[in-house]
């Protein structure tokens, strides 16, 4: 690399000034204003910006990492949880297995219901919201906070693989037999069809399974029977 010349030098300075000030305009002004001024000749330096957000709420903390491709990560002391929402009493279970680690001042909960788009009668839609409630009702006794999640799709499996991985979640509970039962068995088609397709592809559940057990997963399963 060739040696900047004094001009360059002071171009630079003038370049960096700039920056920083630009900086400062996005980032709150610290507690303790200190200015620390080095020179170094032929080194490149990458800084990395982070800010570091504290909610007096719920005693959270949560680091924006701004990196050099200038993406954006948001880190968490704790876990993110996710229990996969169902009427069933295996999801019961799921949930009390979850709490047993849960720690609501660094874990994040995500309660996920996800329903099939081929329900005309919408018999899963309302079920599916009605069990949600319940356990939004439960979790707001209890003075855990939640992110409740209620989406449809005509592949289920595929729907929660998805949402684990836009939320970046971390660990996922579902109970054994979650997922397998229509909730009105008088739906002659609907019920036809998603018992022809549990003995063509499985279960829900044995179809995370083998998501979760892929080398590049980057959450984990909990089945609970």
């Amino acid at each position: 690399m060739e040696q900047p010349n004094d001009q360059n030098d002071n171009n630079n300075k003038n370049d960096n000034s700039t920056e920083s000030n630009e900086t400062a305009i996005n980032i709150p002004p610290p507690i303790n204003n200190t200015t620390t001024t080095s020179t170094t000749t032929n080194t490149n330096i990458n800084v990395t910006n982070t800010n570091t957000n504290t909610n007096a709420d719920d005693g959270k903390t949560t680091n924006n990492e701004e990196n050099e491709d200038d993406s954006s990560y948001e880190y968490i002391q704790g876990q993110r949880i996710c229990i996969i929402i169902d009427s069933d009493e295996s999801t019961n279970r799921a949930l009390n297995k979850a709490l047993e680690t849960f720690d609501k001042e660094k874990d994040e909960l995500y309660l996920l219901a996800v329903t099939s788009s081929l329900d005309y009668l919408n018999d899963e839609k309302n079920d599916a919201k009605l069990t949600l409630y319940k356990y939004e009702h439960y979790f707001d006794s209890i003075g855990i906070q939640y992110t409740p999640i209620q989406v449809e799709s005509i592949s289920i499996t595929s729907k929660i693989i998805s949402e684990l991985e836009e939320n970046e979640i971390d660990l996922a509970y579902v109970g054994a037999q979650a997922l397998t039962n229509v909730s009105n068995p008088d739906n002659i088609i609907f019920s036809a069809f998603s018992f022809i397709k549990q003995v063509l592809l499985g279960t829900i559940v044995s179809g995370l399974k083998s998501a979760s057990e892929k080398k590049d997963c980057k959450w984990k399963l909990e089945i609970v029977n």
